[in-house]
C-alpha cells in the first residue's frame, strides 16, 4: 500500500475519495486555462497568429502544442490532426496534474496509482482501437500471431503480453516518479530547520520531473498510435 504526503483534501476524504478530488481540481484548472486561452485569441482577433512580445499563458500553451503537433507529424503522419485532441488533452491533463502535486499540503492525482491506471487503460485502448479499424480484423490477428504459422499460438500470447504490458509500463512509469519527488519533497519539509533551504532544490527537480513524465506519456500514446497505423500501411 502507497503512502501518500498529507494533503488538505483529507478534510473531506469521508465523503468523496482524496483521488477524485485532486482529479476534479486538475479538471477545473485546465477548463479554466482553456476559457483564459479563448479569452486571449477572441480579443486578438486578426492578430491571433502574432506571438504577443512578452511571456504570456497563451505563449506557453502554444509551445506546448506545437512541441506536440511536431512528435505527431514525425510519428503518426499525415492523419496526426484526428489524434490531436486526445494526445493534446491527456498531455496537458497530466501536465497539470503533476505541477499540482507539487504544491504542499494539496497534491495532485498522479500520486494515486487509479488515476495514472486510468489514463494508461485510454491510451492502451485508443491504439488498439485504432489498430483494429485501420487493420482489420484478420490482418491485426495476423500481425499478433506472427509469420509462422506453427509459432502462432506462442506469438499470439507473447504479443498480448507485449500490449498489456503497456498499461503497466505507463501506470507504474508516472506513479512512481512523481509519487517519489512528491514524498521527498514533503519529508524535507518536515524538519524544522532545511525546510527553508534543501526542499526547494527538490522543487525545482520536481518541476522538471512534472513536464518531462507528461512529455513521456504522450510520447509513448504517439507512438503506440503511430505503430497501429504503420502496421496497417504494411
Amino acid at each position: 500500500m502507497i503512502i501518500q504526503p498529507y494533503s488538505i483534501f483529507e478534510m473531506f476524504a469521508g465523503a468523496i475519495p482524496i483521488a477524485f478530488q485532486t482529479l476534479m481540481v486538475a479538471v477545473v484548472l485546465l477548463l479554466l486555462v482553456s476559457f483564459v486561452m479563448q479569452r486571449q485569441l477572441v480579443a486578438a482577433g486578426d492578430q491571433a497568429l502574432i506571438p504577443s512580445a512578452k511571456p504570456t499563458l497563451r505563449n506557453f500553451m502554444e509551445i506546448l502544442l506545437e512541441g506536440i503537433v511536431s512528435l505527431m507529424k514525425d510519428t503518426i503522419g499525415p492523419s496526426w490532426p484526428k489524434y490531436l485532441p486526445l494526445v493534446g488533452t491527456l498531455g496537458l491533463f497530466i501536465l497539470v496534474s503533476n505541477l499540482l502535486g507539487l504544491v504542499p499540503g494539496l497534491g495532485g492525482p498522479t500520486s494515486y496509482v487509479e488515476t495514472n491506471l486510468s489514463w494508461a487503460l485510454m491510451s492502451f485502448c485508443v491504439a488498439e482501437y485504432v489498430a483494429f479499424k485501420e487493420q482489420g480484423a484478420a490482418t491485426y490477428l495476423g500481425h499478433l500471431m506472427g509469420p509462422i504459422w506453427w509459432l502462432a499460438p506462442l506469438m499470439l500470447v507473447i504479443e498480448v503480453i507485449s500490449h498489456l504490458s503497456r498499461m503497466l509500463s505507463l501506470t507504474v512509469r508516472l506513479t512512481g516518479n512523481l509519487f517519489a519527488d512528491h514524498t521527498l519533497v514533503a519529508v524535507f519539509l518536515s524538519f524544522p530547520v532545511i525546510q527553508w533551504f534543501v526542499p526547494w532544490v527538490f522543487m525545482g527537480l520536481g518541476l522538471f520531473v512534472a513536464f518531462l513524465q507528461a512529455f513521456i506519456f504522450s510520447f509513448l500514446t504517439i507512438i503506440y498510435i503511430g505503430q497501429a497505423l504503420e502496421d496497417a500501411h504494411h
